[in-house]
């Protein structure tokens, strides 16, 4: 498996890396609310996770088997879905726009719900911002080439 190297299982979570497009997984176990998970996520690494294709859809399914739901950086701005790390340089054409909703497509359920978990196998479902998970967090390493 040429694109994912497992490396580390530390004390804090466990690390992965997709080569392909060069980013550094890690998993906090500790619970936050989306606004907690990104800040600590921007403090110690990049932001939270951004996916923009299946590989790595396995690669924090994998990390998160026993996690129910896990914050990714994904969330409804009231315009449109966006992800935490919004500079649109980071993006390849069309990676921006990835999704893989649970249900074809979030459903806001009660108007309440602006921000993504990820559950254990591997759906995306949309949930209260409020709401207190583990999370994904990201390290951009190198340049990305478009």
């Amino acid at each position: 498996m040429d694109a994912v190297l497992l490396l580390i299982m530390a004390a804090s979570g466990l690390s992965a890396v997709s080569s392909q497009v060069r980013h550094q997984y890690h998993f906090v176990y500790d619970l936050r609310n989306m606004t907690e998970a990104q800040k600590y996520c921007r403090e110690r690494y990049t932001d939270l996770a951004t996916i923009d294709n299946m590989e790595e859809v396995k690669i924090l399914k994998d990390m998160a088997a026993t996690s129910q739901y896990f914050w990714i950086g994904l969330y409804d701005d009231v315009n449109s879905w966006r992800w935490s790390l919004s500079d649109s340089n980071f993006y390849k054409d069309g990676e921006a726009e990835f999704r893989s909703w649970e249900t074809g497509k979030p459903d806001n359920y009660g108007s309440g719900e602006h921000c993504t978990g990820m559950t254990d196998g591997g759906q995306w479902s949309d949930i209260d911002c409020k709401a207190r998970f583990r999370s994904v967090c990201m390290d951009v390493r190198g340049e990305n080439i478009k």
